[in-house]
């Protein structure tokens, strides 16, 4: 988890871009970010110092921006200067997602996840085979085309008021098989509170997590169980190794 800092150290670089700062709110969610602040109620400023071992994601964000526009926030504008690095997104209305059993919020994630796009030609991005190869012997089954974001932490996922949901963060995007998202919503919905049949049931309503390969999937959770009991305490959530550990014993048994 990345240290918040005051956003006020870089406000005169926000300002080339937003005029004078009149109402600002410090965004408590995600954990990539040093500034992370809601200005003007128009733009959402995230970044990092340009000496932060993590400074990459900042570029990485701004290549996948125009291919995830249809399910994330537009990026704006963009800042290298003064020893920091900053993305201004265009800001959507709303909250961060529930994920508990009887959220009407699942039903718009379901609907969001209909848009996952292709990966795109010509932007960086970690492979699924190669991401989770030291945890499992079947990573090849986890191999695509398509792009996933990941990190289903329900911090990263917008309700705007508009009833759609976002995903925002795309830090740490991968190229894989199209139901790889549906199945790390599966292990955070059941740290949330779900049965994993129950969690599985809501991926399922996605045609192409219906249609994956059984056995891939249970690989993929196996992986998903190691990586996660290895991350240990850094885990953003303490449930997540239980929840993937509780899948695969639900897969196979």
């Amino acid at each position: 988890m990345t240290e918040r800092l005051p956003w006020h150290q870089a406000q005169a670089l926000i300002e080339k871009h937003t005029g004078p700062v009149i109402t600002a709110r410090p965004v408590s969610e995600g954990f990539n970010s040093e500034i992370a602040v809601v200005i003007n109620d128009t733009t959402f400023v995230k970044g990092l110092r340009i000496d932060h071992p993590r400074a990459w994601t900042q570029e990485r964000e701004r290549r996948i921006n125009p291919h995830i526009q249809n399910v994330s926030a537009p990026l704006r504008w963009t800042e290298i200067t003064g020893g920091w690095d900053l993305n201004g997104f265009g800001f959507i209305d709303g909250r961060p997602a529930s994920y508990e059993p009887s959220s009407l919020d699942l039903d718009l994630i379901i609907a969001m996840m209909a848009h996952c796009p292709h990966a795109p030609d010509g932007v960086e991005l970690k492979r699924a085979e190669q991401r989770w190869s030291s945890y499992s012997d079947q990573a090849e089954e986890f191999a695509g085309d398509w792009l996933s974001h990941t990190d289903w932490s329900p911090a990263n996922i917008l309700i705007g008021s508009d009833k759609r949901a976002y995903m925002l963060d795309w830090a740490w995007p991968t190229r894989g098989a199209r139901w790889i998202d549906s199945a790390c919503w599966i292990i955070w919905l059941i740290a949330c509170g779900h049965h994993p049949a129950q969690a599985q049931a809501w991926a399922s309503k996605i045609p192409f997590f219906a249609a994956a390969p059984a056995d891939a999937v249970t690989a993929f959770a196996k992986a998903q169980a190691a990586m996660w009991e290895d991350i240990g305490d850094h885990a953003p959530h303490p449930g997540l190794a239980a929840a993937a550990t509780s899948w695969v014993k639900h897969r196979t048994t």
